[in-house]
């Protein structure tokens, strides 16, 4: 099928099935650039693989998970091993080839990418990490990963939002402008009806967790991987200090599901 992605054999992601159903507000321009991408380098917006984020007419950004960098270096049969740590206010990195005898060693500033949104203030080193893992292995790999997106943390338009908020469970990620719609003013109340500055304090926003549908998908990949009803538990008692997958937030879902599913893989 000319103009699609190929999905599997007997399927293929047409331009109009992108336009209807994961990037309504694209332009032309915006739907040829990410049907590209996704068609050259074998990447499935079906599976979260690839995402179209725009904030109402602003231009839009595609956008991919560390995920993609890890399995895409691996598949080269050229990554000899690699690590990745925190001093300070930096993350470093240190990848491996088996044809080079000296190690690629990048490290990230967090004053460069921290934005300050809920994500970072949440999990500053796991974000920082991710940026470093995209970009060194960029570096690494720049034959095979070199065009590939970067991540919603590299880019300030998507600052927003994680790469992991953005691989929800919902295929669409054509993201709403930062602006709600127009309601009328209320009436600002008498000084003296005003909650003193700490009751205020106590009114910020809790970090958002995942849906129903995520909590689902996250037990059926538990269970897939073999995991016992206590396992899971366990995993979920030892990664977020809870049994419940309730209290799962968005920033950390897809790092959980690779996690608890890595059993299933080996």
């Amino acid at each position: 099928m000319e103009n699609a992605v190929a999905i599997k054999e007997e399927m293929a992601l047409s331009i109009d099935d992108v336009k209807k159903f994961i990037a309504p507000n694209a332009t032309d321009k915006e739907l040829f650039m990410f049907m590209g991408i996704a068609k050259s380098y074998g990447l499935n917006p079906l599976k979260r693989e690839i995402h179209f984020v725009k904030y109402g007419s602003a231009p839009a950004s595609i956008i991919v998970g560390y995920e993609i960098y890890l399995k895409r270096a691996e598949r080269t049969g050229k990554l000899d091993g690699w690590k990745c740590w925190i001093e300070g206010d930096k993350a470093i990195i240190e990848i491996k080839r088996k044809d080079q005898s000296i190690p690629i060693k990048w490290e990230v500033d967090r004053k460069e990418f921290d934005k300050q949104q809920s994500t970072w203030k949440a999990m500053p080193n796991f974000m920082l990490k991710k940026v470093a893992i995209a970009q060194g292995f960029r570096l690494a790999f720049p034959d095979e990963l070199g065009g590939l997106p970067y991540l919603a943390e590299e880019l300030p338009s998507t600052a927003k939002l994680s790469s992991e908020e953005l691989a929800k469970d919902e295929i669409i990620v054509d993201a709403t402008p930062d602006v709600p719609d127009f309601q009328p003013e209320p009436t600002p109340a008498p000084p003296e009806e005003v909650p003193p500055q700490g009751n205020l304090a106590s009114q910020d926003a809790k970090p958002a967790l995942i849906s129903e549908a995520q909590r689902k998908r996250f037990y059926a990949i538990a269970k897939a991987s073999g995991k016992s009803d206590g396992e899971i538990k366990s995993f979920r008692r030892e990664h977020i200090g809870s049994e419940s997958d309730g209290d799962i937030q968005k920033g950390v879902y897809e790092y959980l599901c690779n996690e608890v599913g890595k059993a299933a893989e080996a």
